[in-house]
C-alpha cells in the first residue's frame, strides 16, 4: 500500500492542501470500500479527509467510543494515529499505531509505528519494529529501508558533521515560525521573510489541522556584529540581531494562508504560496507573483502551474540566473503525495511552460518540499520518502543547466537533520557554510522554530623543523618557501630552533603544496605536503576559535655542501662497475637534488677498501664513478655540472656523530676506518668497515655553475678525474642516428608542456615517445623520454611502464609471465601504493 502523503500544511507552512478526499486508508493493501457510517463517525471522517486533525482528532475519539463496530474501532484507531502524526505528536501517534496493529489493521500500522519510534530518536526499537514489518510482510520494501535508515541515523548521530544548529529565539514565538527567504538588497543577508502563525496577523481564523492561526508571511531586519572572541580567542566572531518581524501589509496578507516564498536574484519580484481554506472544503494551493513598488508590493497575479484550481503547487525556488522555476505539488504524473518540478519561462507566450517532474533520484512516495537552489550547483530540499533520520530530512541533489538531476541525492545527516521534522534550508550564496533550516526539534520555542546553520571551517596549518644531516642540529634562518598548485606562494623563515610555520590563513583545503628550503652553504631541498583528501577524523575543534585544525608536519634535513654526502645504496657486484637496479634509484635522489639547485657543480666520488692493488682499486673506482655520472647526464643533467673521480682505497670514511648508516653503534664516533684500524676489530665488524668504505659520494665544488657553459677543466682531486664520460655526454633533445636517448626525471612544478618546452620537442612528440601518456599525470620521479629519435632499445629493455589500472606487482608479473618474487627483487623497496600509471619498473 502506498503511504499517506506527510503534508504538514500547517505544520509545515502553506505545504500545499490535497485536491481530493483519496487519501483515507484501506487496510492490507486492499481497494476501500465505502460502508455507511454512523453519524459520529462520519462527523469525525469528514474532518479527518479536510485535514482539520486538531478537530478530526477529539471527533475521532467520540466516534470510537460510540462506535459498535470491531473494524471501524480498527480504522478510527489508525486515523487517530495519522491526526496525531500529522500533528508532530509522535509518542500518541506510536501508541494509536501499535493499538491498530494489535487489532489487525495490517502493514501500514506496523509500518507506521516503527516510523513513529524513529521520529523520536528511537533508532534501536524502530530497527526492531522494521524487522518485524518484514518478518510479518516480507514483500513490503518499506522495512528495509526503515532498518537500513535506522541504522544510519544512529551512525550520523555519532558522528555529527561540522554544521553548528542554533536556535534564533528571536525570530520564534510558541507558535509555528518557519521558512525564511533571504530579502532586501541583492548579495546582502540582514533581511528575511518568514512565515509564521504568531498573533498579530491579517488572519484571524482558527486551523483546523492545528488548532493555531492562519499563516502570514513576515519581516525581519538584523544587524550582523563582529565581537571578539571568548577564552583564548582574540579573533573575530559574527553575529546577527535580528528585530521583532512584522506582518506584509494586507496586499499580500489575508484571511488565508501565505508563506513558502522566494525571490529572484534583484529580490525585487516575489513568488509565494497562497492556499484558501474554507470549513470542511478541500481547496487548491497556488503560487503567486508580485513586484515591489516602492515600500510596498504590487497586487499579487496568479502564476499558472497546474491544469485547474483542484490540484495543488506551492513552495517556489527561482535558480540563481532566475531562468528556473522549482515548485512542489501534485500534478498530473506525481509519483507520489507531492513531488517537485521545474519549469522555464515562455517570454514569447509570456508564460511559464509545461513542468517536467525531477523524476527518481528525488521523488519518492511520500512527499517532497521546499526545494531550495543555491548557486553551489546543488538544489536543497526536503523529503519524508527518502531515508532519513525521522519524518522530514534535508537533503541535496546536484543538478545541471536544465535543472535536472544530474547525480542521487544526499542526506544532509546529524546535526542538520534529526529525529524531528527539519525542513526549509536556505544558504548564503559562494558556498554552503552559513544560513537557516526550520525544525521542530526538541529545544524550540513553538512546534516549528527557525535555527541559524554555520559549517565550522576547516583549517590547515604547516609546521616543521630543518636540521643539518651532518649533526642533526637545529638550522636557524632557512628561507622556506610554500608553493601551492592554485598559484599561491608565501615565505617563512626558521627559527632559532630550526622550526618554520605557516599558520591556517596562509594555508587553503585542496591545494598541493612544494616546500622549498635554502641556505647559504647547504643544498637546497624540498619537500611536499597536501591538503587534497585529509579525513575530518584527522582534524581537532579549536573551541576558542571555533573552528577545526589539522596541523601538517614536514621535518626536514639539509646537507652542508662542505661534507661528502654518502649515497648508501650504490651498489656494484664485485669487481664491476654496471649500475643495479638499486644503484640507480639512489642516483635518482642524486638528480632531484641537482634539479633543486641548478647552480651546483659536483665531484662524483667512488671509493674502494684497502684490499687489493692500489692500481686495480683505482680503475675499478674510477669507471664506478664514470658509470654513476653517465646515468646522471642520461637523466638530463649537463654534463659541464659532474666531475667523475675515482678515490680508490685514498680516502677511509671517518664515523660522524650521530652516525645512522651501517655500523651504527658498532663503530666508534670519529674513528677513520684506516686498514690499521681495521685489522684491531673483530672478523665480523672488519666486515662491517670495509663495506662501508666501499661506497660512492659526491662532494660540492662550487654553486656558481651557468647553463649551456663549456664544461669546466677536470677538477677532481682523487688518482683519477673525468668530466661527463660516457655516451650520454651533451645529449640534446634531437638525437644524431644511433645516438642514445636521454631521460627526464621529473620534480615538483614540472608538466607535460615545460619538459616539452626545455628539450625543444613539442607536446604531441613528449607523448609519443613516453606511449602517449594516456591517463598519466605529473608526479615526482616520473621517467620521460625526451630525444626525438633517441635510441632508448637498453632503457626500454629492462624496464616495464605502468598502465592504468594496475595496481600491484604481482598482477604485472602475472601479466609479464614473471615471477613475482624476481621482480619485487629487482625493485628494491617499491610497494604496491607506490604504483602510478606512467611509472617506469625494472623487469631485468
Amino acid at each position: 500500500m502506498i503511504k499517506p502523503p506527510v503534508f504538514r500544511f500547517a505544520l509545515f507552512a502553506i505545504t500545499l492542501i490535497v485536491s481530493s478526499l483519496a487519501y483515507a486508508q484501506p487496510k492490507g493493501g486492499d481497494e476501500p470500500t465505502e460502508p455507511k457510517l454512523a453519524k459520529a463517525t462520519a462527523k469525525a471522517k469528514e474532518y479527518y479527509d479536510a485535514k482539520e486533525y486538531a478537530l478530526a482528532l477529539d471527533a475521532l475519539k467520540e466516534a470510537f467510543a460510540k462506535e459498535d463496530s470491531r473494524e471501524m474501532k480498527t480504522e478510527i484507531t489508525y486515523w487517530m494515529g495519522q491526526c496525531y502524526r500529522n500533528m508532530s505528536d509522535y509518542k500518541n501517534a506510536e501508541a494509536q499505531f501499535k493499538k491498530a496493529a494489535k487489532m489487525g489493521y495490517g502493514a501500514d500500522a506496523q509500518y507506521w509505528e516503527a516510523e513513529m519510534m524513529k521520529s523520536q530518536g528511537k533508532y534501536e526499537d524502530a530497527t526492531v519494529a522494521y524487522e518485524e514489518l518484514r518478518k510479518a510482510h516480507p514483500s513490503d520494501k518499506r522495512a528495509e529501508t526503515g532498518i537500513a535508515s535506522s541504522k544510519a541515523a544512529a551512525e550520523w548521530k555519532n558522528n555529527p558533521s561540522r554544521y553548528q544548529v542554533t536556535n534564533v529565539k528571536e525570530l520564534n514565538t510558541t507558535a509555528r515560525d518557519m521558512a525564511p527567504a533571504w530579502a532586501g538588497r541583492a548579495g546582502e543577508y540582514n533581511e528575511i521573510y518568514l512565515t509564521s502563525s504568531r498573533e498579530g496577523g491579517i488572519g484571524k481564523k482558527e486551523d483546523g489541522w492545528t488548532g493555531q492561526g492562519f499563516m502570514d508571511i513576515w519581516s525581519s531586519k538584523s544587524e550582523r556584529k563582529t565581537t571578539k572572541g571568548k577564552g583564548k580567542s582574540k579573533g573575530p566572531v559574527e553575529e546577527s540581531k535580528w528585530a521583532t518581524p512584522t506582518a506584509l501589509d494586507e496586499m499580500i496578507n489575508t484571511e488565508h494562508h501565505e508563506g513558502t516564498l522566494a525571490f529572484d536574484s534583484r529580490r525585487k519580484e516575489m513568488y509565494f504560496t497562497r492556499c484558501r481554506n474554507e470549513k470542511r472544503q478541500v481547496l487548491g494551493c497556488a503560487i503567486y507573483f508580485t513586484e515591489r513598488r516602492g515600500q510596498t508590493w504590487a497586487e499579487p497575479e496568479l502564476v499558472v502551474l497546474a491544469p485547474d484550481s483542484t490540484y495543488s503547487v506551492g513552495h517556489p525556488s527561482l535558480s540563481p540566473d532566475d531562468k528556473l522555476l522549482y515548485f512542489s505539488g501534485d500534478l498530473p504524473g506525481a509519483k507520489g503525495g507531492k513531488d517537485l518540478w521545474v519549469t522555464t519561462f515562455d517570454r514569447r507566450e509570456k508564460k511559464w511552460k509545461e513542468a517536467t517532474n525531477l523524476g527518481p533520484q528525488v521523488n519518492t512516495e511520500g512527499d517532497e518540499l521546499f526545494p531550495f537552489a543555491h548557486d553551489d550547483g546543488y538544489l536543497y530540499f526536503s523529503s519524508d520518502g527518502l531515508p532519513g533520520m525521522g519524518s522530514q530530512d534535508i537533503f541535496r541533489v546536484p543538478v545541471g543547466a536544465d535543472g535536472m538531476p544530474t547525480g542521487p541525492a544526499e542526506n544532509m545527516k546529524y546535526p542538520i537533520n534529526t529525529e524531528a521534522d527539519d525542513f526549509a534550508i536556505i544558504l548564503e550564496s559562494g558556498g554552503a557554510r552559513r544560513g537557516y533550516i526550520t525544525s521542530n526539534r526538541k529545544d524550540g520555542r513553538g512546534s516549528d522554530d527557525i535555527y541559524s546553520i554555520y559549517e565550522v571551517p576547516l583549517n590547515f596549518q604547516i609546521e616543521g623543523v630543518v636540521t643539518s644531516t651532518k649533526d642533526g642540529k637545529p638550522i636557524p634562518q632557512v628561507t622556506v618557501r610554500l608553493d601551492g598548485s592554485d598559484g599561491s606562494s608565501v615565505v617563512a623563515n626558521s627559527d632559532g630552533s630550526g622550526r618554520y610555520v605557516f599558520e591556517k590563513d596562509k594555508v587553503k583545503e585542496n591545494v598541493a603544496y612544494t616546500l622549498n628550503f635554502e641556505k647559504k652553504k647547504f643544498l637546497n631541498n624540498a619537500g611536499y605536503v597536501t591538503t587534497v583528501g585529509v579525513p575530518f577524523n584527522a582534524f581537532e575543534y579549536d573551541a576558542a576559535n571555533n573552528l577545526y585544525l589539522h596541523t601538517l608536519k614536514l621535518d626536514k634535513g639539509m646537507e652542508p655542501i662542505e661534507v661528502p654526502i654518502v649515497l648508501p645504496n650504490v651498489l656494484f657486484d664485485l669487481a664491476k662497475w654496471d649500475l643495479r637496479p638499486e644503484s640507480m634509484q639512489a642516483l635518482d635522489s642524486v638528480v632531484t637534488i641537482l634539479k633543486n639547485n641548478p647552480t651546483v657543480v659536483i665531484e662524483l666520488r667512488s671509493h674502494t677498501d684497502y684490499r687489493d692493488t692500489d692500481e686495480k682499486n683505482n680503475t675499478l673506482s674510477q669507471n664506478r664513478a664514470n658509470s654513476c655520472v653517465d646515468y646522471l647526464i642520461s637523466k638530463g643533467i649537463e654534463s659541464g655540472r659532474l666531475v667523475a673521480v675515482g678515490k680508490g682505497e685514498t680516502e677511509p670514511f671517518t664515523i660522524p656523530e650521530n652516525y645512522k648508516g651501517l655500523g651504527a653503534g658498532q663503530l666508534k664516533t670519529g674513528a677513520t676506518l684506516t686498514e690499521n684500524y681495521i685489522k684491531t676489530l673483530s672478523p665480523n665488524l672488519q666486515e662491517v668497515a670495509n663495506q662501508v668504505n666501499r661506497r660512492t659520494d659526491f662532494k660540492v665544488l662550487r654553486d656558481d655553475f651557468v647553463p649551456n657553459q663549456p664544461a669546466p677543466e677536470e677538477q677532481g682531486t682523487g688518482t683519477g678525474a673525468a668530466v661527463g664520460t660516457g655516451a650520454a655526454a651533451g645529449a640534446g633533445a634531437k638525437a644524431e642516428a644511433g645516438q642514445k636517448g636521454q631521460i627526464h626525471t621529473c620534480v615538483a612544478g614540472d608538466n607535460f608542456a615545460k619538459i616539452a618546452k626545455e628539450y625543444g620537442i613539442s607536446v604531441a612528440d613528449l607523448k609519443k615517445l613516453n606511449n602517449g601518456l594516456r591517463g598519466v599525470r605529473v608526479f615526482e620521479g616520473l621517467e620521460l623520454k625526451v630525444t626525438k629519435d633517441g635510441d632508448y632499445s637498453d632503457f626500454d629493455s629492462k624496464r616495464y611502464q605502468v598502465q592504468t589500472g594496475e595496481t600491484s606487482l604481482k598482477a604485472i608479473a602475472k601479466k609479464l609471465n614473471m615471477d613475482d618474487k624476481v621482480l619485487k627483487e629487482l625493485n628494491g623497496d617499491l610497494k604496491d601504493k607506490d604504483l602510478q600509471p606512467g611509472l617506469y619498473i625494472f623487469v631485468k
